[in-house]
């Protein structure tokens, strides 16, 4: 298995899943040069949770826009599982702020940090699926197929009205959704929920499309039994 070198951000609160993209506002020096650095050497980037802060931030509510920008804020200590992707700036702005988005491709792992400034950069490996014996896998994508639509129908059962019904019926039932792998689809459904970071962090590190698809599956079905 392959190290690859990543930039990594570190986001109080933010979780990302593979195929997602994530837009970001980047204006502290440091992940400037960052997302350029990172472009420049066809690295990826990671958006990680944070599990504490390691040095605090050297400004205040009374700091200006114009401090902000020349000026480094938290550190953080992330979570070792993370999502990364590759990013491109979508526009610069007069005083030097990036508006960029990150096109995640899959989840990894942290090995060591090799780079602490003036952004972190770690060396890590792919995060992947466990893979099951070939009978299990038979009897996994059976079962798994029929967990994605109960959990399917979940999704149109929850709508608060009869339109809200229809609009997702016809969203999970069309040709987009429907040709998702169960592991594309496994991550997918979690942008039609809302999850807080901490527990979103829990599925990020979860190893199968089935442990997956059943935690939403229970998460959904406690709710419609409210």
């Amino acid at each position: 298995m392959n190290d690859l070198d990543i930039s990594l951000f570190p986001i109080p609160g933010s979780v990302s899943l593979p195929k997602s993209i994530i837009p970001l506002h980047i204006f502290e020096p440091r992940y400037r040069k960052m997302i350029k650095d990172s472009i420049e050497q066809k690295r990826r980037i990671g958006v990680a949770h944070t599990l504490r802060v390691i040095s605090p931030a050297k400004i205040n509510h009374n700091t200006t826009l114009e401090e902000q920008l020349g000026s480094n804020q938290e550190t953080y200590e992330a979570y070792p599982i993370f999502s990364a992707g590759f990013a491109e700036i979508l526009e610069t702005l007069p005083d030097g702020r990036l508006i960029v988005q990150i096109k995640m491709d899959s989840r990894y792992e942290i090995v060591k940090e090799i780079q602490q400034i003036p952004y972190k950069i770690v060396r890590s490996i792919a995060y992947l699926d466990e893979v099951p014996n070939i009978t299990d896998q038979t009897l996994s994508h059976h079962s798994i197929e029929k967990m994605r639509r109960h959990l399917d129908q979940l999704f149109i059962d929850l709508g608060p009205d009869h339109a809200q019904k229809e609009i997702m019926e016809k969203y999970v039932t069309g040709e987009e959704w429907s040709r998702l792998s169960l592991e594309d689809y496994s991550f997918a459904i979690y942008s039609l929920v809302v999850f807080p970071p901490d527990v979103l962090q829990k599925v990020l590190e979860l190893r199968s499309s089935a442990a997956r698809i059943s935690f939403l599956t229970d998460a959904l079905s406690e709710k419609f039994l409210q």
